[in-house]
């Protein structure tokens, strides 16, 4: 403690501490997953990539910032 009441601080205290502490911890059981499910997700996501680059899109047109600052004041 300090002359302030405040603790000192020691470097490397907390860890030294918690290396003895830190266990690891089991993970769930891990399973394969079932190639129906992925291959349906898979299909999923393919076609609705194939739908986006199918649809018509516009460009979007970004207004020049030079010479203003935010708020739109000079």
């Amino acid at each position: 403690v300090n002359a302030r009441g405040l603790p000192t601080r020691v470097p490397m205290a907390q860890l030294a501490a918690m290396s003895g502490s830190i266990r690891p911890q089991p993970g769930p059981p891990t399973h394969d997953p079932d190639p129906d499910a992925v291959g349906g997700m898979l299909s999923r996501l393919y076609s609705g990539v194939r739908r986006a680059e199918a649809e018509d899109t516009t460009e979007m047109t970004v207004p020049p910032t030079g010479g203003r600052s935010e708020g739109g004041r000079q």
